[in-house]
């Protein structure tokens, strides 16, 4: 099942956010789907997919094909037709931030893609008395920090080449920045698999915190969203804790943003 509907906020009806992730889904090519083609796709049980697909052909919002595929009807475009303009990067990200300031009681960082860097565009201090202090409009380079690693594993190759083999010449911020090409090449593998992204003591050594990637309506990482502390409150079991709640995060800023596909590794 997808993170957004494993993640259980208040007020979450969860059988109406798993039919409307079924929904989703038809959004992505094929476009159509047999029940069991789109369990595949969520990692349902069939019967539950099933469930859900009956649920919006009720409606009116899916068909059944003469292919038995389900389809979308032309009910859709009713919604798309009354649409608003995309929000920007920051409203977007906004009210999610405040989610993650309030139920982790950590600093919260919103970061864009500036080029080869990363730009801080938003905030929210923690709220603890010993938290972690962020600069507004800070620049960093993608190789050390959660928000930069996390937006770098998921770059084109060629830009990743190009951090890569420009790292013997990068700012080693303590002696736990990763300078060496072959290990944060291992290090970005392993971001693409959980999703998000470890600063271990990496880019001050009194700090550990998880980030996770943003992607805009054309499938393109455009950002992150990192939460951390004190590294004497961010056990490895907590930054576990926080890295499902900061991906959640990310993917909701993501679909916010139009963003409408699974969380996948660029191509090699």
């Amino acid at each position: 099942m997808t993170q957004s509907t494993r993640d259980v906020p208040r007020y979450l009806i969860q059988s109406a956010a798993l039919t409307l992730e079924v929904l989703l889904v038809f959004g992505r090519p094929p476009h159509r789907y047999t029940p069991s083609e789109l369990a595949q796709q969520l990692d349902l049980d069939r019967n539950q997919a099933f469930r859900c697909l009956r649920t919006l052909q009720h409606v009116g919002f899916i068909r059944l094909d003469e292919d038995d595929r389900f389809v979308l009807t032309t009910l859709v475009d009713q919604l798309a037709a009354a649409s608003q303009p995309q929000p920007t990067f920051v409203s977007a990200a906004q009210p999610f931030m405040d989610e993650v300031s309030q139920s982790t009681g950590e600093t919260v960082n919103l970061f864009v893609l500036d080029g080869d860097q990363m730009t801080s565009v938003d905030h929210r201090d923690g709220l603890r008395p010993v938290r972690l202090v962020t600069e507004p409009g800070r620049r960093t380079p993608l190789h050390a920090g959660a928000c930069p690693k996390a937006v770098l594993a998921f770059l084109p190759p060629e830009q990743q080449h190009a951090v890569l083999t420009g790292l013997p010449d990068m700012p080693r911020f303590t002696p736990h920045t990763e300078l060496d090409p072959e290990a944060l090449r291992a290090e970005l593998d392993s971001i693409r698999l959980r999703g998000y992204a470890v600063s271990d003591l990496d880019i001050d050594e009194e700090a550990r915190g998880v980030g996770a990637p943003i992607f805009g309506a054309g499938g393109a990482v455009i950002g992150a969203i990192s939460v951390g502390g004190p590294a004497s409150r961010m056990t490895p079991h907590r930054l576990a804790e926080l890295g499902e709640e900061i991906s959640a995060a990310a993917q909701r800023i993501s679909r916010q943003l139009g963003h409408n596909r699974p969380l996948s590794s660029p191509p090699k």
